[in-house]
């Protein structure tokens, strides 16, 4: 994963969280906006982080380049992209996503506990009484949509979620002693504030080592959860009622955030499912007596679509993501079939999307993989069929997904020659990961 650090002044880098990039093998790249140098452009980045600073996010006349960064996060924030800001960097996520940053009715300066919601996904779960740092006399409210994290006694909102992958704190989780001790050399005059929650040089740097060490395991704890990578999985052969059961309580442990998204693999055994599309039922050409002689069960799908066929030498993935960071369905579609294309395109073959027509099809006349997808609480399941050898008489029983103007084929027919399915699932997984997965190709 690349990571791009804003870094609003020399003494307020990321601390412990660059420990937790070179732990994980992440490349970091520390950009000094107040050295003014031109912003790195969206694609050269996988997650934001955005530094603490003494200035305000409304200083721009003092601090220009803040114009460019409030662009830049908002433009992470619309593509999809990690996003973490810490103290003034959580203030001007609160700020892309319209939420008011006011002066605060006392500062907040010291080492006291942050106290966690119940509403939080179980992969930013915080202990009651988490003690960290605060260095900050701003705060934000809510944006519309996002959850609240933790509260304080000094501020309610000390932290909160956007979409599984925005997060703000107004707290510094971060802090190591050396980067405390920094940001006191460079802001002593701050301590000088009368108020009940601002701690003095000596009680800030008499912190013990054991706050420092459950603050940072609860930091990494966080991140990565937040970062998990895409988990591939092959459930093997299934009866396809058993995947769904299976898929269901998948979904159910994504929208909780117990588990990360997932590419599932699977061969069904032989199975006609009818999708929702109304007159599925009619594109049933073999009696249920010839589809119980021939081994091939028949279903009723929740999927979109018409009628299809699943069976031993067929590839169906369940794709089990969140879509909550971009809610768009029809991107989701055209990035699955990118997935099949670019697989196919590695056989040599030039697939393609058919106009009207769900699926890949092959000169616009053969269709080689099917896709029905459904969606809950913007958690993804159901998925594609891609046809690399199975038992092609099993088409003949229906008109596949309704079609009246073409056929179905296969990878083995297209190759004319055996196919290894597990070397297909193999280029699936990479060409997945490299559309959907949470880390781009590493430069160099």
């Amino acid at each position: 994963m690349r990571i791009l650090c804003l870094q609003h002044v020399p003494f307020e880098g990321p601390a412990a969280i660059a420990d937790w990039a070179h732990s994980r093998g992440h490349s970091l790249h520390c950009h000094r906006l107040f050295e003014s140098a031109p912003l790195p452009t969206i694609d050269r980045f996988d997650l934001l982080l955005i530094m603490g600073g003494p200035m305000n996010i409304y200083e721009v006349e003092a601090h220009p380049w803040l114009i460019a960064e409030k662009a830049l996060i908002v433009s992470a924030i619309a593509a999809g992209k990690y996003v973490v800001g810490i103290c003034l960097g959580g203030q001007l996520i609160a700020d892309a996503l319209g939420a008011s940053v006011t002066k605060g009715p006392q500062v907040e300066i010291g080492w006291y506990p942050i106290q966690p919601e119940e509403t939080t996904p179980a992969w930013l779960e915080l202990p009651t009484d988490l003690r960290v740092l605060h260095w900050h006399g701003d705060r934000f409210e809510l944006p519309d949509g996002a959850i609240r994290i933790a509260s304080s006694a000094a501020c309610p909102n000390q932290s909160f979620l956007y979409n599984e992958r925005v997060l703000a704190w107004q707290c510094h989780l971060e802090t190591t002693h050396e980067s405390l001790t920094a940001l006191i050399g460079n802001c002593t005059d701050e301590l000088e504030n009368d108020g009940p929650f601002v701690m003095s040089a000596e009680q800030l740097l008499a912190e013990p080592p054991q706050t420092y060490a459950r603050m940072r395991q609860v930091l990494f704890n966080i991140l990565d959860g937040m970062t998990a990578p895409l988990e591939v999985l092959d459930w093997g052969r299934t009866d396809y009622e058993e995947a769904f059961a299976r898929q269901k309580e998948r979904v159910d442990l994504r929208r909780s955030g117990r588990c990360p998204d997932a590419l599932i693999f699977t061969e069904h055994a032989p199975v006609y499912t009818m999708g929702m599309r109304k007159d599925a039922a009619q594109h049933l050409i073999w009696a249920q007596a010839e589809c119980a002689r021939q081994g091939i069960s028949i279903v009723q799908s929740n999927r979109g679509g018409d009628i299809t066929y699943h069976g031993p030498g067929q590839i169906v993935g369940y794709p089990i993501l969140s879509l909550r960071h971009q809610r768009d369905l029809h991107a989701y579609l055209r990035n699955l079939e990118e997935v099949v294309i670019r697989t196919l395109a590695t056989y040599g073959l030039k697939s393609a999307r058919r106009e009207g027509k769900t699926g890949i099809w092959l000169d616009n006349q053969r269709k080689i993989c099917a896709i029905g997808v459904a969606v809950r609480s913007w958690i993804s399941y159901h998925g594609f069929a891609l046809n690399v050898n199975p038992d092609m008489t099993h088409f003949n029983g229906i008109v596949p997904c309704g079609i009246t103007d073409g056929t179905v084929t296969s990878l083995a027919n297209e190759l004319d020659k055996d196919v290894n399915i597990a070397d297909v699932k193999a280029r699936l997984a990479v060409e997945f990961e490299t559309i959907f997965g949470n880390t781009a190709p590493q430069d160099g």
